[in-house]
C-alpha cells in the first residue's frame, strides 16, 4: 500500500479487503489519513450514497467535491483526487486498492492502469493471507468457545457467572464490557456488571452508564449499534471541558481528567447483544471499543455465539439460585425458630445440613413446651433427602407438637405418628426418632421420660466421667403397624449432661474407620465439668477433625445439663 502511494505521488493510500459474499468491504490498513480510526469499518459494495459503489473496476475522480461520498472512507479527509482499484483472484472481487491527493485532477487513467498492474500482483498473496487469517482466527474462535463453555458450566453462582462473562470478553473482544439482567417480564434491564480493560476506569464507566437509559430489550439475534454511550461520552467530555475553563483555565483537575479520559475510552462503537434463555430476554451484554474503533465482524459473530452460551449459563444460575432459596427457606420451615428458656436445664443445639444448597429433609430436632411444666424435646432423621423426606420431616416435627401438647404420652405419640407416616403411601419415609419428655425437679434435678425409635441411643455423661446409654433401642417408624413402644425413665442429677445425636455424628468415616457409638463416647468422657454449649462445640469439633472430606450427611447435636448449684 505504502509502495503505491509512493509510485503515484499520493498523500494517502488505503487497502479494504472484501467479506466472503463480497457484498462489503472492509478497512485493513490506511497510511497518510488522519488517523486510523476506520479500520475493520465495514462499507457496502454497491452503489448508492455511503456505498462503494466502484469498488468492482478501475476508477478515477478527479474532485470528490463534486461527487460526496463516492469513496466513504475519505469524507471529511481533505483529500479531493482519488484513484482506486480492484483486487480480484479468478474474478472474484477480494479487495480494493487506493492512493488519493489532496489537489484536485492529479490522476488519470494512466494512473489508474499503473495501479491495477500492482493490484493484479499483489492481489493473489494478499487473498492467501486473509484467508490463513481467517483460518487462524476460526481455530482460535473454536478453542475460546470450548474453554468459554467448559468456564460457564462450572458455575451456578449468578455473581461469578456475570464476572465470567464480562473477563471472557474484555479485552479479548473488547475494551470494556457491562451486563443488564432482567429478573422477569414487568422488570426493566439493571445494569448488573461492568468491567474495563483499565481497572482504573471501571467507576467511572459505571458513572457514565447509570446517566444513560439501557438498551432496549429487543430478542432479534445478533449485534446492534447503540449510539447511547458515545453521546453520553461526548457530552461528558463538553461538561468536563466547560468546567476546566470555568474553574481552573490553566490544568485540569483530577475528576474532570478521570471524566475526559472514561468519555474516549467509551466514545467508540458500542453494540449490543441480546441475552435469549428460554425463549426469553434475559438480559443484554454490551460491548464497547475507545474512540473511533470498529469492531470486526468476525468478533462480532464470536460475541454471538459466546451470548447464547452465557444466556443459558445466567438463566440456570437464576434458576440454582431460585431452587436454593427455596430449598433453605423450606429448611428453615422445618426447624423450630428459638429454643425456649428450660428453668435449671442449659440446653445447647447444633445443626449442620450437608451438601451443596442444603437440600431438604434430613435431620431434624425440636423443643417445646407441653402440660404441667414440662418439656417436649426430639431430634430424628428421615430416611432420604428431598421433597419426599421433607414432607415426612414436616408431617413428624408439626405432629409432635400436636399431639404431645394434648397430653398424649411418648409412646402414645410416637404410635399415632408412625400411623400418620404410613398413611403417606408411597411418599412415606422411614424415620428414626428419639422423643421425650423433660420435667424440672424442686431439687435442681431433672426427669426425662424417653423413649428411643430406631434412633441413636442418647448417652448420659456423669460427674464422675462414665458414660452410659440413657435408653433401649426401639423399633424405627414408618415400617410396621401396631407398634408397642415403651418409655424409660432417667433422672439427671446435678453437672450430669445427656447427649442426642443422628447417625451423621456417628456414622462419621474417614477411609473404613467409622466414629461409631464408641468413639462418640470416648469424645463426651473429655467432657465432664464442661456446659452444654461446650460439649455440644466439643463433639462437632472432634467429629469434623475425624475425616478430612467434607460430611456427606446432616449432622444435629442436642445436649441437655443440669447446672451444679453455685457455691458461696
Amino acid at each position: 500500500m505504502e509502495r503505491s502511494r509512493d509510485m503515484l505521488d499520493g498523500d494517502a493510500a488505503f487497502l479494504l479487503l472484501a467479506t466472503d459474499d463480497e457484498t462489503e468491504l472492509e478497512v485493513r490498513a490506511t497510511t497518510g489519513l488522519p488517523s486510523a480510526r476506520q479500520r475493520f469499518a465495514r462499507v457496502p459494495v454497491d452503489t448508492g450514497s455511503g456505498r462503494y459503489g466502484t469498488a468492482r473496476m478501475p476508477a478515477v475522480h478527479e474532485d470528490l467535491a463534486a461527487v460526496p461520498g463516492a469513496v466513504p472512507l475519505l469524507d471529511g479527509t481533505g483529500m479531493r483526487s482519488v484513484v482506486t482499484v480492484p483486487l480480484k483472484v479468478e474474478g472474484r472481487l477480494t479487495g480494493s486498492l487506493g492512493v488519493a491527493a489532496e489537489g484536485s485532477g492529479r490522476y488519470s487513467n494512466e494512473e489508474a492502469l499503473r495501479l491495477q498492474f500492482a493490484a493484479d500482483r499483489i492481489a493473489l498473496a494478499v487473498e492467501s493471507a486473509r484467508l490463513g487469517e481467517l483460518e487462524r482466527l476460526r481455530r482460535g474462535s473454536l478453542s475460546f468457545l470450548v474453554e468459554a463453555s467448559d468456564l460457564l458450566a462450572g458455575t451456578l453462582d449468578r455473581d461469578q457467572t456475570l464476572a465470567l462473562m464480562a473477563q471472557m470478553t474484555v479485552p479479548t473482544l473488547a475494551t470494556w464490557c457491562a451486563v443488564y439482567t432482567i429478573a422477569d417480564t414487568a422488570s426493566e434491564p439493571y445494569l448488573s456488571y461492568v468491567l474495563h480493560e483499565d481497572e482504573e476506569r471501571i467507576d467511572g464507566l459505571k458513572e457514565l452508564l447509570g446517566r444513560i437509559e439501557p438498551p432496549e430489550p429487543v430478542p432479534t439475534p445478533g449485534a446492534r449499534i447503540w449510539p447511547a454511550p458515545a453521546r453520553a461520552a461526548h457530552e461528558a467530555a463538553l461538561e468536563a471541558s466547560v468546567r476546566s475553563l470555568d474553574d481552573e483555565p490553566h490544568h485540569l483537575g483530577s475528576g474532570i481528567s478521570s471524566t475526559l479520559t472514561t468519555a474516549a475510552s467509551v466514545g467508540g462503537e458500542t453494540v449490543v447483544l441480546p441475552l435469549v434463555a428460554r425463549n426469553r430476554v434475559i438480559g443484554m451484554l454490551v460491548l464497547g471499543k475507545p474512540s473511533e474503533d470498529h469492531f470486526r465482524q468476525e468478533n462480532l459473530e464470536l460475541a454471538e455465539d459466546l451470548s447464547r452460551r452465557a444466556a443459558l449459563a445466567l438463566d440456570n444460575s437464576r434458576l440454582y439460585s431460585e431452587r436454593m432459596a427455596i430449598s433453605q427457606s423450606l429448611q428453615r420451615s422445618l426447624l423450630p425458630p428459638e429454643l425456649p428458656e428450660v428453668p435449671g436445664v442449659e440446653v445447647e443445639v447444633i445443626y449442620r445440613a450437608a451438601g451443596e444448597g442444603n437440600e431438604v429433609g434430613g435431620d431434624f430436632y425440636d423443643l417445646f413446651s407441653i402440660p404441667d411444666g414440662a418439656y417436649g424435646f426430639a431430634i430424628g432423621d428421615v430416611c432420604g433427602t428431598g421433597p419426599e423426606a421433607a414432607a415426612v420431616t414436616g408431617l413428624a416435627r408439626h405432629a409432635l407438637r400436636l399431639l404431645a401438647r394434648e397430653g398424649y404420652s411418648g409412646p402414645a405419640v410416637l404410635e399415632r405418628l408412625n400411623n400418620a407416616i404410613l398413611d403417606e403411601g408411597e411418599r412415606s419415609r422411614f424415620l428414626t426418632l428419639l422423643y421425650g419428655e423433660l420435667r424440672p425437679q424442686q431439687d435442681g434435678g431433672a426427669l426425662l421420660k424417653v423413649v428411643c425409635a430406631g434412633h441413636p441411643l442418647p448417652l448420659r455423661l456423669r460427674q464422675d466421667g462414665s458414660v452410659q446409654p440413657a435408653a433401649e433401642p426401639q423399633p424405627l417408624l414408618g415400617v410396621m403397624d401396631d407398634l408397642e413402644l415403651y418409655e424409660q425413665t432417667v433422672r439427671l442429677e446435678p453437672g450430669d449432661v445427656l447427649l442426642c445425636v443422628t447417625d451423621g455424628i456417628t456414622e462419621r468415616r474417614e477411609g473404613s474407620r467409622m466414629l461409631g457409638d464408641d468413639g462418640l463416647a470416648e469424645v463426651l468422657r473429655g467432657c465432664t465439668g464442661l456446659t452444654a454449649g461446650a460439649v455440644a462445640s466439643r463433639v462437632m469439633r472432634a467429629v469434623e477433625r475425624f475425616a478430612a472430606d467434607s460430611p456427606s450427611d446432616d449432622m444435629a447435636i442436642l445436649t441437655m445439663r443440669v447446672p451444679e448449684p453455685q457455691r458461696n
